[in-house]
């Protein structure tokens, strides 16, 4: 197998090579460096009793692994405070105390047998693309990056873009590739995690409908016969870098040392018709729609009648309420990139509704998890 260093640069030589061209990201995996240190939070999100004061309200789940990509993965899970699960992070030792009566799969035997610690990945602190939180993580992206995500309807209300990810060491992201065709980065706050990525092109060596992703730590030759034909791309994250993972590339991450990272997924121009085609959000939305057929007959003046909601794919339902939403929006944007961005949804959208031959194509081994 071929295996290739992820390349580390400044900001400023990010920014001169991403200016030329701006499908950079999409090419190869880049850890760009010199900018989160400038965040107004990046101090205080080092510190785990701040991130326990802030955010220990919320609920979660922490699993080990993270999720499961692969038909022979085995998967434990408790429900958790994030108050909870610091505690956890910060005394492993007790966490049959900390977790007694709180597993929802396995238990704590099992999680014993399985050798990995827990990871909290579903917490859920954007809900809006106003979200005060993103303050203190700004700039999320480095200059000329700039996200799209606030001009999309429901983007954030669908899925899950924004996590805080507190880790112990060994705790696992196994291969995946993430949902809605969006890019995904990992800023490192404390601690290190390893990467492992491989592109588009060598998904088929990695990854089958069967079995699903490749484990690359331990390749199984009988499941993945070609897996040693894929180029491996690696490189370890180390505190006051980011890294940038493009569209549709499978990622692997492992924590070496006890570590707090944010990780963000966004759209931008270079990825924006990937995540109009992407038929996760379009399903979610569309399932949304179908769950409450009357009330959006109602709220769209029939354009979507009774017949097509209950009839055509959710995939369908869901990109033909957003085409009905976008329209009065691209007239009303506060400002014109807002707009244009719009229009340019709308325009790829159009091109994909059909709702004779449109199918929900979601692929349960896509999961939403992060980083």
């Amino acid at each position: 197998m071929q295996q290739r260093q992820i390349p580390v640069v400044s900001h400023d030589a990010f920014t001169r090579l991403a200016t030329d061209n701006p499908n950079l990201i999409h090419e190869n995996p880049w850890i760009v460096e010199g900018y989160i240190q400038h965040w107004p939070g990046y101090t205080n999100w080092q510190d785990l009793n701040y991130l326990q004061g802030r955010f220990g309200h919320l609920q979660a789940f922490a699993k080990a692994p993270n999720f499961s990509t692969n038909r022979n993965d085995r998967l434990v899970s408790v429900k958790t405070g994030y108050d909870q699960y610091i505690d956890y992070v910060k005394h492993p030792e007790r966490i049959r105390d900390i977790y007694d009566g709180c597993w929802l799969d396995g238990d704590y035997e099992q999680f014993l047998d399985l050798g990995l610690p827990l990871y909290c990945g579903t917490l859920k602190i954007v809900r809006r693309a106003d979200d005060p939180v993103f303050s203190d993580v700004s700039p999320l992206l480095p200059i000329p990056l700039k996200s799209w995500n606030h001009a999309l309807p429901y983007y954030y209300s669908l899925f899950n873009h924004f996590w805080l990810l507190v880790s112990l060491p060994g705790a696992l992201t196994p291969l995946h590739i993430d949902n809605n065709g969006t890019i995904a980065i990992i800023a490192q706050l404390k601690g290190i995690k390893r990467a492992t990525l491989y592109a588009p092109a060598d998904l088929p060596y990695v990854r089958t409908t069967a079995i699903g992703f490749m484990d690359p730590a331990n390749p199984d030759a009988r499941d993945f016969p070609l897996w040693d034909k894929a180029v491996k791309w690696v490189g370890d994250i180390e505190p006051g870098q980011v890294l940038f993972v493009g569209t549709e590339w499978a990622h692997h991450v492992t924590t070496v040392e006890t570590s707090i990272s944010v990780s963000f997924d966004f759209i931008d121009q270079s990825n924006l018709a990937a995540y109009a085609k992407s038929s996760n959000w379009a399903c979610s939305l569309g399932d949304r729609v179908k769950r409450s057929v009357d009330l959006f007959v109602q709220k769209t003046g029939g354009v979507l009648s009774r017949q097509i909601i209950q009839d055509a794919p959710a995939a369908t339902v869901g990109r033909l309420l957003m085409s009905h939403v976008l329209r009065p929006l691209c007239d009303d944007a506060n400002d014109t990139e807002t707009a244009y961005v719009r229009r340019l949804y709308a325009d790829h959208l159009a091109r994909l509704i059909d709702v004779n031959s449109d199918r929900c194509t979601h692929d349960p081994m896509l999961p939403i998890n992060p980083l």
